[in-house]
């Protein structure tokens, strides 16, 4: 097997969460099973800012579902959906 790169799109609860403390806060949670590859803070709407999170993991069957639920349950965080996802 090989290594899959998904990239995160990680919306916080609101427009006055700091996005580097998610980051921070993510990373703790999934960096036993990723690595953080790359990061990204993209401008939404209205003020609201997104993260952009791409991960590198090993390609093991449900490891994308597994993340976005570790994700999704960091607090600060609203929800995590992939956007990208490509076999290396």
């Amino acid at each position: 097997m090989g290594q899959v790169s998904i990239t995160f799109e990680i919306m916080p609860d609101g427009i006055e969460t700091d996005l580097e403390d998610i980051k921070s806060k993510v990373d703790a949670k999934i960096g036993s099973i990723s690595k953080i590859e790359q990061t990204e803070i993209k401008p939404i709407a209205f003020g609201l800012k997104a993260l952009m999170m791409n991960v590198l993991v090993e390609d093991e069957e449900g490891i994308m579902d597994k993340l976005e639920e570790m994700i999704a349950g960091v607090e600060g965080v609203q929800g995590a959906k992939v956007i990208n996802m490509t076999l290396i």
